[in-house]
């Protein structure tokens, strides 16, 4: 192929245009995405069931869903959540388990299931699990503001805004939060009924009826036809109240007389504030595999135009655009990368110094990188930011193959025939080459759960410009270069010095071996205890935040909640550092968020703000309030988050797991920098205990009064149902939800419902406390529950160093001693996510260093000479662990990636010094014959140029990336880890592998 090439350099140049041109256009098509999509071994199923407590849900709902979820192939774990009113289970599969099909598994199970489900249960859903970290955050969010009322900006925003947002392309969907409904509202006296013995029903009956329009045939006159409809729909509140209500046989009421009707906004006791501003917020979410800054783009220009339609005062203000940050990185990336370009340039020119030998060397990397282009096009890899810091990560490294090749043809004849000779001579070595550092790639494919989904997307993008790489430099470069003129620059002093410091170090090789020895067990100690393991938003970047929760117990005025939470926001709307505060809330609880401008986080104001929320959560009366903090730690410098540790308590008896947690959090409170000791850790919202009604019927007093169970369910409904039904009316030409519902409800007690009358056949005067006892009964608000054991989770913060922490936490977890039947475990955030993949991709470390040992073991065909190879790697290792101590930054996944680069690419400056090594010590029949000291400089001398030029085009493109980045950033981890990991790498094959390779007896 190289010597058909050589011979038709036009086709090569045809080729190589039509490869840059396709890869070009590839790359402009590709969808640009601030996540990567995600399919992890877990699901998560959901049901309803209203009014029922937890308990109950976890009796009938939760419990049959399991034992049905269980049996199916596939399934390992099973997590379960029972609340009042709901259920969630999330499942856990095998690693290997086919998602989808499992899936449809569930789905056919649970749909035999539903028979069995209690009445006014929902059927469950079935969804994918996507962690937080890789969660597709809302492309936009808007509020819209002004002088209306909530609910006029409601139905503003529905029925004006979300249609044309929803249709512009690449859109998957609008969500409305907040305002309020407009509706009529049918508000009933249940005692008037009972003694008019009316029922509700006969009220909902009439309701439905007044929206009846209905065809009933087509009337033929002559030739005509005319379609005959009946309409007796209400369409005015006069209309509505004058609605006859028929009783029986003889009796009429009119619906106004019965009911009080009115037209109202219901809230549903809701509120929404952004900054402390009642708003209305809109969020808008992408479609897979839509690029996020295009359909960002469109949807604000949609905005613009129809923001100078709205009403007078109407303000639409932008809360947030991932596309903005997405922006900003890519341009980053751009510019940086150009930096890189240029700094490769730069390096090839002074060690070159032929032009068309740069441009040779540059060239075949472009080519690679647009064949690269092209191959996640056509395998439908969107460009996300870890695949973009891929090929910009790659551009240095892809310069080297080509780097090689121009090097082997400065001794070829500028013949076709030479440089076919020359091109088919370095093709093993460059394979060699590429294949130590290709192989750490593969291991990727067989990482689970988050990491495998954040870093395959990298893998492959890397592999395949290597592999291009390859193509490119032994193929084009011989091809296209005639009349090269090459001539690489020798540095003679620079060489002089660095042999005569190998010299001296082989003269004091013990004493060299030992200070590196020692060195490397300084780097390691450090690297262990100095450097911590975990950081916030090392993935994505996220903003620092501050939370507050805040919950009155059930039954509380809504109106509490609304003015505790604006209590909070006057502390923090309008302070120093705070980007925005938006807050909202429900009758369940209220919840507000601040987050705060970049470069604030790394400031005292984050926690001067959750201290003064903190002492201004002591003077809530009967409230439960929570105030947490996720960001840089300023306490710890900024080098990572305040550690938060969890414990996890699993148990048969919910009593056992609840008391062992309650002595857990006694335990806890006795450390001193031990803070916020949580034992709910595990629900984030409510209360641990709950309230219920209950109703015992006396079924011999029902039968004297000729009464039913159904009959006494019935007359309870009509006393204490906050809605007995909704139907929408069109009136006034708009069509407004109609609510029937019973008149203080809400606020009645138990007396007044043990006191209410129940309508009965004999007309007697019998009430509800006659027929059943009625009582009122602590329960459990949530239950947790997982493989069928409860579960309660125990949260602290740790106010001091991390690595201090960590050391605290696993004392306390081993000092913990429980009773026969349940276990105690770390359930850490911290501990590489979730699922625990992160750990995963200490397993591709170790498959990548075995594998990196094969294939020199491949090249070299030598047991000596791989052994030397490997002997080099905790050289370049201590590198990347010293410059993460150095640097002061948390060691994160982004940077274990970098190490795994680390295995691969350190290897190939060994391998150059190496290669020469093994030359001169081949004897005749490939015996190996002892190496002097004076063949060991030679061999130095011989490849200390190609390993620093291969160095210096490595760290050109790897330090734009590292300089001015933040380290616990995305590139800035990654980079930060290579460059460390190169430069120790290059230090080792420079003076630590001669000392190695020299033979140890005169």
């Amino acid at each position: 192929m190289i010597a058909w090439a050589v011979r038709r350099p036009a086709v090569v140049w045809a080729t190589a245009g039509a490869l840059l041109l396709a890869g070009g256009v590839a790359f402009m098509r590709l969808p640009l995405a601030t996540r990567p999509r995600v399919e992890l071994p877990r699901l998560r199923i959901s049901a309803q069931w209203p009014g029922a407590s937890a308990e109950l849900v976890e009796a009938y709902l939760t419990a049959p869903i399991e034992s049905a979820v269980q049996a199916v192939r596939g399934v390992a774990k099973i997590s379960s959540q029972s609340d009042e009113g709901s259920t969630r289970l999330t499942v856990d599969l095998e690693p290997h388990a086919n998602v989808q099909l499992a899936r449809l598994a569930i789905l056919e199970r649970l749909e035999l299931l539903r028979a069995d489900f209690p009445r006014g249960a929902g059927a469950p859903t079935v969804g994918n699990y996507v962690p937080d970290e890789l969660a597709e955050q809302p492309l936009l969010r808007f509020t819209l503001s002004g002088p209306y009322t909530a609910g006029t900006l409601a139905r503003l925003a529905r029925d004006r805004i979300t249609p044309r947002l929803g249709a512009v392309p690449g859109v998957a969907g609008v969500d409305v939060g907040g305002g309020a409904e407009q509706g009529v509202t049918v508000a009933y006296d249940a005692t008037r009924l009972r003694q008019l013995a009316v029922s509700p029903d006969a009220l909902r009956q009439t309701l439905e009826a007044a929206q009846m329009r209905r065809a009933l045939g087509v009337e033929q006159g002559g030739v005509a036809e005319r379609p005959v409809v009946l309409d007796a729909r209400a369409r005015s509140l006069d209309a509505l109240a004058a609605l006859p209500v028929r009783v029986g046989d003889a009796r009429v009421f009119r619906l106004g007389d019965l009911a009080a009707i009115r037209l109202e906004e219901d809230s549903r006791d809701f509120f929404y504030r952004v900054n402390g501003e009642p708003a209305v917020g809109l969020t808008v979410s992408r479609l897979p595999g839509a690029d996020a800054i295009r359909t960002a783009a469109a949807v604000r220009r949609a905005m613009t135009t129809l923001a100078a339609d709205l009403p007078p005062g109407v303000k639409v203000r932008v809360q947030s655009d991932e596309s903005v940050d997405l922006a900003r990185q890519l341009e980053a990336l751009v510019i940086r990368g150009a930096i890189a370009c240029l700094a490769v340039v730069l390096v090839l020119a002074v060690a070159v110094r032929n032009r068309k030998s740069v441009v040779l060397v540059l060239g075949s990397a472009l080519v690679a990188v647009a064949g690269t282009a092209l191959g996640l096009y056509f395998l439908e890899i969107p460009a996300n930011l870890l695949t973009l810091a891929g090929l910009g990560m790659g551009i240095g490294i892809l310069v080297q193959n080509g780097v090689v090749v121009v090097d082997r043809l400065r001794s070829a004849p500028d013949t076709p025939e030479g440089r076919a000779d020359a091109g088919r001579g370095i093709t093993p070595a460059v394979l060699g080459a590429t294949l130590t550092t290709a192989v750490v790639l593969f291991p990727f494919l067989y990482l689970q759960g988050n990491a495998r989904a954040a870093f395959t997307p990298f893998a492959v993008a890397f592999a395949l410009a290597l592999g291009w790489s390859v193509l490119s430099s032994v193929v084009m470069i011989p091809a296209l270069g005639a009349g090269h003129g090459l001539k690489i620059v020798i540095w003679p002093r620079a060489l002089r010095l660095y042999a005569g410091s190998v010299e001296r170090l082989l003269r004091w090789r013990w004493l060299a071996v030992g200070v590196v020895a020692i060195l490397l067990g300084v780097v390691t100690w450090g690297f262990v205890r100095k450097v911590p393991r975990f950081s916030f938003g090392a993935w994505w970047g996220q903003r620092a935040s501050l939370s507050a929760r805040l919950e009155f117990p059930r039954g509380s005025d809504p109106a509490s909640l609304d003015r505790g939470m604006r209590e909070f926001e006057r502390i923090v709307v309008g302070r120093e550092g705070v980007d925005q505060v938006v807050a909202q809330g429900s009758r369940d609880g209220a919840w507000m968020q601040v987050t705060f401008a970049r470069g604030a986080d790394l400031t005292p104001i984050p926690y001067v703000l959750q201290e003064e929320l903190t002492q201004r959560a002591i003077l809530i009366g009967g409230a439960t309030v929570s105030v947490q903090y996720q960001g840089p730690g300023y306490y710890s410098g900024g080098g990572g988050s305040i550690p938060q540790f969890r414990i996890k308590v699993l148990g048969y008896s919910y009593g056992g797991v609840e008391q062992i947690a309650r002595d857990l959090k006694q335990r806890l409170e006795r450390i001193p920098r031990v803070r916020s000791v949580d034992v709910n850790a595990g629900r984030f919202w409510g209360h641990e205990k709950a309230y219920e009604v209950t109703l015992e019927p006396d079924r011999a007093v029902l039968a004297r009064y000729g009464l039913a169970a159904r009959d006494l369910a019935a007359a309870v409904t009509s006393e204490v149902s906050g809605s007995a039904g909704a139907m929408r009316l069109e009136l006034g030409g708009e069509e407004v939800p109609v609510t029937l519902k019973a008149a203080g409800a809400r606020d009645r007690t138990l007396d007044e419902l043990r006191t209410a009358l129940v309508p009965n056949a004999a007309a007697a005067p019998v009430r509800i406390g006659d027929l059943a006892r009625v009582d009122e009964r602590e329960t459990l608000a949530q239950i947790d529950r997982e493989d069928q054991q409860y579960v309660r989770t125990i949260s602290y913060e740790f106010r001091g160093p991390a690595k201090l922490g960590e050391r605290t936490h696993k004392s306390f977890l081993q000092a913990i001693s429980v009773p026969p039947g349940y276990s105690t475990g770390d359930d850490s955030w911290f501990s590489w996510g979730e699922d625990e993949s992160g750990k995963g991709l200490w397993l591709v470390f170790g498959a990548g260093v075995v594998l990196v040992i094969l294939a020199v073991a491949i090249v070299f065909d030598s047991v000596w000479a791989t052994a030397m190879v490997f002997l080099s790697l905790p050289v370049a290792l201590a590198g990347s662990a010293a410059a993460f101590w150095i640097a002061g930054s948390a060691f994160t996944r982004e940077a274990a990636v970098g190490v795994i680069l680390v295995v691969g690419l350190a290897v190939n400056q060994s391998i150059l010094l190496v290669d020469a090594a093994l030359a001169r010590r081949r004897g005749p029949n490939r015996s190996l014959l002892p190496l002097t000291s004076a063949a060991v400089v030679e061999a130095c001398r011989d490849r200390a140029g190609m390993i620093v030029l291969v160095t210096l085009t490595t760290l050109a493109s790897l330090l734009p990336l590292a300089v001015g980045t933040d380290p616990d950033e995305l590139f800035g981890a990654i980079a930060l880890a290579t460059v460390g990991g190169t430069i120790a790498g290059t230090i080792g094959a420079l003076w630590v592998v001669p000392l190695l390779v020299a033979r140890w007896r005169r």
